[in-house]
This record gives structure tokens, sequence and C-alpha cells, in this order.
């Protein structure tokens, strides 16, 4: 941006010398804007051309720029009286409505901003007449484009960037630091700064309403043809965010019945038994979104763990986690700690216990799953009630024993990674 000097120097001429015409003067000042001119310089020409002094706030009354180049709190004009102004430009009133500044000063006020961006008001110093208020409308366009410098910078929002600010979470968190070199993490910074309607915008461009109740799918692949699953992906009829193995989506409607459905149509591609899909709660709303994040996440992980190859589970099915996914990793290592302490170390004997409690305690069963002899089934069940010192099917005990195992089968699932 040049020197102050320098821009004055630069500053394009207006081409009627006196009395130019509003529209003129609009081409005029959005060159002047357009070559780098900050507010304070705008505002002093609008100030030049009208022959009145002039401030530009914002719609919370915070004075942004003033025509004398003097700012401060003590010179902010008053919220009521600022609102109540662009209300009345909204309505389509033909008068402005003056506005007070904290020091005094009054002017009348020009709403600056076009569709749903709005920047604030432009306050032009009373008496005012009507070619005054005439240029000060046509001032507004160039005080919109200083303002876009004043923004984040451009949003990606192509579908897997919208997937990873919704997993970053909306407002959980302050935006991480931007690597410029880095565009889509720019991209994911960006929608992490913008408002819930923009996220929602973004998201509805590609299919999903985030204001209506939705869940994320988790997908990920076990087999061997990593350029067959990319390409499975790519026929999906839906977007995606594609992570090497594993991708993630959104799903409305029938949630069970989606799930099934991508299962099925990948199978097709890549080959039966080689994916597993998942899904988080179902929520409304973007802010929620990370929360079905999280649950998709940890299910995948504790589905690719399961010995019998389950291809699907949705958070409707997933039992006992669903109430566990919500309670932090500390309380569950409190828990399993708790009741699995003096057998967390012995594999042997947890999968006995798993069993024996599946079971209901039916000595032929667990044999036959663990391939043990009964006798041997019957010394690990009585060393398991030495060392936990319960009966493992009193009734009150299975319950917290059953809890306890799968608190611990999805605290080992996060941590395998």
């Amino acid at each position: 941006m040049s020197r102050p000097g320098e821009l004055a120097a630069a500053r394009p001429r207006l081409a009627v010398a006196a009395a130019p015409s509003p529209a003129a003067f609009a081409q005029w000042l959005a060159e002047l804007a357009f070559g780098g001119a900050g507010w304070p310089e705008l505002l002093a020409a609008v100030a030049e051309r009208t022959g009145a002094a002039c401030r530009l706030v914002a719609e919370t009354g915070e004075l942004l720029a003033a025509s004398d180049g003097r700012g401060g709190p003590r010179r902010d004009a008053a919220p009521d009286d600022v609102r109540r102004a662009l209300a009345a430009g909204r309505a389509g009133g033909a008068v402005p409505v003056p506005v007070r500044c904290a020091d005094g000063w009054t002017g009348r006020a020009v709403a600056v901003g076009a569709g749903p961006r709005r920047l604030g008001a432009l306050l032009l110093a009373e008496p005012v007449a009507a070619g005054q208020l005439a240029l000060a409308v046509a001032a507004t366009t160039a005080l919109l484009i200083e303002a876009v410098r004043h923004e984040s910078p451009p949003v990606v929002r192509d579908a897997a960037t919208v997937l990873r600010a919704l997993r970053d979470g909306l407002g959980e968190s302050p935006a991480p630091t931007v690597d410029g070199a880095d565009p889509v993490r720019a991209g994911v910074v960006g929608l992490l700064r913008a408002d819930e309607a923009e996220l929602l915008r973004a998201a509805a461009a590609h299919g999903w309403r985030l204001d209506q109740p939705h869940a994320v799918a988790g997908i990920a692949y076990t087999g061997e043809q990593p350029r067959r699953w990319a390409s499975a992906l790519s026929w999906l009829d839906r977007p995606m965010l594609a992570e090497g193995r594993r991708a993630w989506t959104l799903l409305h409607g029938d949630v069970e019945r989606e799930v099934t459905r991508l299962r099925v149509r990948l199978d097709q591609i890549v080959g039966a038994g080689q994916v597993r899909v998942v899904a988080g709660a179902l929520v409304t709303g973007p802010a929620r979104t990370a929360a079905s994040f999280r649950d998709a996440d940890r299910l995948l992980r504790l589905l690719l763990r399961a010995p019998d190859g389950r291809p699907e589970l949705p958070f409707g099915q997933a039992g006992l986690a669903q109430v566990l996914l919500a309670v932090p990793d500390e309380r569950l290592r409190w828990f399993v700690h708790r009741h699995l302490g003096p057998i967390a170390h012995r594999d042997d004997l947890l999968r006995t216990l798993d069993c024996w409690l599946a079971t209901g305690g039916s000595r032929q069963a667990v044999s036959e799953r663990l391939h043990l002899h009964r006798n041997s089934v019957g010394y690990r069940v009585g060393l398991i009630k030495r060392l936990l010192g319960v009966d493992p099917l009193d009734p009150q005990t299975v319950a917290v024993l059953r809890t306890a195992l799968a608190a611990r089968e999805l605290l080992a699932a996060s941590e395998a990674g």
C-alpha cells in the first residue's frame, strides 16, 4: 500500500470538476479504494466533496474512521441510534435518521452494506442537504471495498474443507494460526471464523442441511487395493472427505438405512467384506456436528477391532457405547480400574469373563468359543472370582462388569489410533 503522501499524489482526477454526479463520484471513490485508500482517506474525500465532516461507525456504534483522522471511544455513536437508523434505511425510510455520538457530535446516517454484508453507517454532519446525502450514498461502495480488506482471507468452500471445519468444531476453540503456504488449512480456519449462517450456506451448497438432523458417517477400507478404494469414493453419490483408508461424509433421514446403502455400494466396487461403516449420533446445528464426528471416529476404531468383522455400526446400534462415548476418558479409566483392575493385565481372563457373561455362565459355550477344555474354563472363572472378589453372575455385578468391559474396549480402540 502506498504511503499517504504518495496516495494523495496518485489520486485519480474527478472527471467532473464541479458538482459531480453521484455516479461519477462513486466511480472516482471506487478507483481510489482499489488504489489502496483506507477509510480515513476515503472519508476525507467525502468531506471535501460534500463540505461536511463525516464519520464511519459499525453497527455497534464503534467509530471505524473519521474525516479528520481522529479516533477514540469518546467519538463512538450511540448504539440504539445506529440500530434505529439502519432499521429505518432497510425499511425504505425517505429521511435519514440522526445519530448522536458520545462527544455530542450529530450526523445523519446512511447505511453502508450490500446484500447480507452490513458494515454500519456513514454519518454526515448536520445540517445536511439532499445533494450531500446523494453523494454520501454514492460513497458506500468504496467504503465496502475497503471493508473487504479488513476481513479474513477468502474461504475455500469445497466439501472436504467444510467437513474439516465441522470436525474442528464451530466456536469450540480459538481459530488456529494459519500457515500462508497451506491454502486448504487457510480455508478451514476461514470457515471456523465465519458465523453459523456462513457455514450453513457453505454446507448447503453440497446438499447438507445442518439446520436439520444429520449424522457423520465414518468409512474404513481394510483391503489392499488403495487405487480401487479411491475410485470407489469418487463414484459415490455424495461428497466425501477422504483421508487415506478412511473417509467421512454427512447423512440425513434414516441414518441406519443410509449406512447400509453406503456399505453395499462400496462393497460392489472394492469387494465384499473390505469396508466398515459407522455413524455418529444424530445432531442438529453446525455447532453439534463436531460431537457426531467424535462419535463416528471412536465407533469406527471400535468396529475395526471387532473380531467378528461386523461391517456396520450406526450409533443407534452401539449398545453401551452410546452412553460411554459421552463420558470423559479419565472417568472411564477410573471405572475400568475400579472394577477390573486385578485382571486388567490378563487378556486371557478378560476374554473368559466376557464370554462367561455373554453366555450366561455356560461352561460348555465358553469352552467352544475360546477353544478351551471345560476344566480350564472352570479354573479361569474361579480365578476371576477370587481376584475380583465378586460373583460375575450376580445380577447387580453383571451390569457393572459388562459396562467396565465395554469401557475398556472403547478406550483401547481410541488409544490404538
